[in-house]
């Protein structure tokens, strides 16, 4: 009985293929291909932007509903919001900057391919018949 896991197996395993029109290849290069792989940077930047907007509508809705004892709570709640609001902007642009980065990365990668020459090759089609071999005549002698 043979291992199919042995790598010594002289068996080959099926390969079944479905046919599509056509397959477009990229090229990338270890730099885009890194990029691609962190992902957007910005992801936690944007987390943080979320929770402080949250923070800081959360204390306008207690300025705008509470009524304080001290002035230093209400002095609090409105430093948080403007806080808040500050910091949660600024991390929304930094997210936004790296966002369109990894987007002109794609871009880049995407304009490599000339629609144009997809075209053309898409209406001759591709040569996927062998060739047959040419009579020559040595070697019929």
């Amino acid at each position: 009985m043979i291992n199919p896991n042995s790598p010594l197996s002289d068996e080959k395993p099926l390969i079944r293929r479905g046919r599509v029109d056509s397959v477009n290849l990229y090229e990338v290069k270890e730099n885009e291909l890194e990029l691609l792989e962190k992902g957007p940077a910005g992801t936690v930047q944007l987390n943080f932007a979320i929770f402080l907007f949250s923070m800081a509508f959360t204390c306008i809705v207690a300025l705008a509903t509470a009524n304080f004892k001290w002035k230093i709570m209400e002095t609090i709640f409105a430093i948080t919001t403007v806080v808040g609001i500050l910091l949660g902007t600024y991390l929304v642009l930094i997210w936004w900057r790296t966002k369109a980065s990894i987007t002109r990365v794609v871009l880049a990668i995407r304009n490599r391919i000339d629609d144009n020459v997809s075209q053309v090759e898409l209406q001759e089609g591709p040569n996927t018949q062998p060739k047959e071999p040419e009579d020559d005549e040595t070697s019929h002698n």
